[in-house]
């Protein structure tokens, strides 16, 4: 069972671009959080290095979306 593809009906190319518009931004959030969580903390002298590693996975994950919803092909 695909993790986009839970029930039997909904496996659409159209449907399949609105998860992934859901998630790209759910993540696009979160990752604007943490950039300004990893800013805030460099600019105060405080140890950033947790928030920028989350940080970076956060936007590899957003890449990783964004480009499976170029490819959805809608």
């Amino acid at each position: 069972m695909p993790l986009f593809n839970p029930g039997t009906g909904t496996g659409g190319p159209r449907a399949k671009a609105q998860r992934l518009e859901l998630l790209l931004g759910i993540l696009g959030f979160f990752a604007f959080m943490a950039l300004v969580q990893t800013v805030v903390l460099e600019v105060r002298g405080d140890p950033a290095g947790f928030s920028a590693a989350v940080l970076a996975v956060l936007v590899v994950a957003v890449w990783l979306v964004w480009r499976a919803r170029r490819n959805t092909g809608v």
